[in-house]
């Protein structure tokens, strides 16, 4: 059956090594288990707060952009050789291990998530080897950016992200109304309009710009990914996510801060604020886009440089 499939696809048999039915019985027989032993934290820790929790309704996405990722590489798994290794026992054994100490012991669900990529890094290199995975531990690691952060630490982190979104929209606000009065003390805006009229602005947790850095973040990653582009040029567009996305969480604090203070509270909430947050999302994909045309057109290839003289000449 096998020799009949080569003839057909037209591919000699060496370079289907790892589309051998066996190993693909194999496989399925570990990752039915280990669907079977994580279904309980797949469903609650995982798709429960994906459903609930608006921060981390992206995380629906990221197993189609796994899949999507092994699927933009297939060529290279269809000639890559199956040559199993122990290590991934090794390496699931430790996985599952953290999974039933976190799950009995400590009665903690983010390392039962966590654990569960480890047993698909285990699985993959048990089945498949180090060629496999050496083409398959960036989808793997991606899986990581649907894992909710524990709520304790989720908060943590938006705290700082908050203040910097009130200082930045302290002290750029005045600049839009002309003697206005900002003071940023924590996610608190005091102001004074120049009629005498004062308030104060408070920059909450929806407001962080956390789900939008996670987002950008993640679409940021893959799009580095997929990119051809040299690796430190990849890196510099994954670290640029960051500030990016922090700058478009400020203007959106900026922009709701004044429609509040100039009487368009309307704004500021319900559908236009949700509006608002897309167009920040489209803001970022530009910058993004902007970095990108630069690292293309400022560094020229050397080989490029020295064809196009020649061709001068």
């Amino acid at each position: 059956m096998a020799v009949m499939s080569a003839e057909l696809t037209g591919r000699p048999r060496d370079l289907l090594p790892a589309l051998r039915a066996p190993s693909w019985v194999r496989a399925g027989v570990v990752a039915g288990l280990i669907l079977l032993v994580y279904w309980s934290t797949i469903r609650h820790s995982l798709v429960d707060r994906w459903i609930g929790d608006g921060n981390w309704s992206h995380g629906w996405l990221i197993p189609l952009f796994s899949l999507y990722f092994l699927h933009s590489r297939r060529d290279e798994l269809a000639r890559c050789e199956v040559r199993p290794s122990y290590w991934g026992a090794v390496i699931l054994a430790l996985s599952l291990g953290a999974y039933f100490w976190s799950a009995w012991w400590a009665r903690m669900a983010y390392p039962q998530a966590v654990s569960m990529v480890g047993a698909i890094f285990g699985t993959t290199l048990l089945m498949g080897g180090w060629g496999i995975l050496r083409i398959t531990w960036f989808p793997i690691t991606f899986l990581m950016f649907a894992i909710p952060l524990p709520q304790s630490e989720y908060v943590k982190l938006t705290r700082p992200l908050r203040e910097l979104a009130s200082t930045v929209a302290a002290a750029v606000m005045p600049l839009f109304i002309t003697g206005l009065h900002t003071q940023a003390q924590a996610v608190v805006i005091d102001y004074m309009l120049p009629s005498g009229a004062s308030g104060q602005l408070n920059v909450e947790e929806a407001c962080s710009g956390m789900r939008l850095m996670m987002a950008f973040v993640t679409l940021g990653v893959a799009m580095a990914y997929l990119g051809d582009r040299p690796l430190w040029q990849r890196a510099i567009m994954i670290l640029a996510c960051l500030p990016i996305a922090v700058l478009c969480n400020a203007i959106r604090v900026t922009v709701t801060g004044l429609f509040t203070i100039t009487g368009h509270a309307e704004y500021a909430q319900g559908t236009p604020h949700q509006l608002l947050g897309i167009a920040m999302l489209v803001v970022a994909l530009g910058c993004y886009a902007a970095i990108g045309y630069v690292l293309s057109h400022l560094f020229v290839d050397v080989q490029e440089k020295e064809l196009a003289s020649e061709q001068t000449v």
